[in-house]
């Protein structure tokens, strides 16, 4: 039977990926909206794009760059877990 439990080290690089990936999508959520507010484009076309494609988007994307981060807590636990149940 294959041994359970984790290496804590291991755990936290996974928890640090997490929490680069979450700050990637946010940077991804600023360029575009910087560069949306930089833009001419004015109108019906641009209120609706705003107002419901991108709106959506970027909730889903904050809301997954919220969920990382919270999983990087999570697992950082975990390890903090592992390590004093091994102590």
């Amino acid at each position: 039977m294959a041994e359970l439990g984790q290496n804590p080290e291991e755990v936290r690089d996974l928890a640090n990926l997490f929490d680069a990936k979450a700050g990637d999508l946010e940077s991804v959520v600023s360029a575009i909206n910087s560069k949306l507010g930089g833009t001419t484009w004015t109108g019906p076309d641009r209120t609706r794009f705003e107002t419901s494609t991108w709106s959506t988007i970027q909730t889903n994307l904050n809301t997954i760059a919220n969920t990382l981060r919270e999983a990087g807590t999570s697992a950082r636990n975990n390890a903090t877990e592992q390590e004093s149940a091994s102590a």
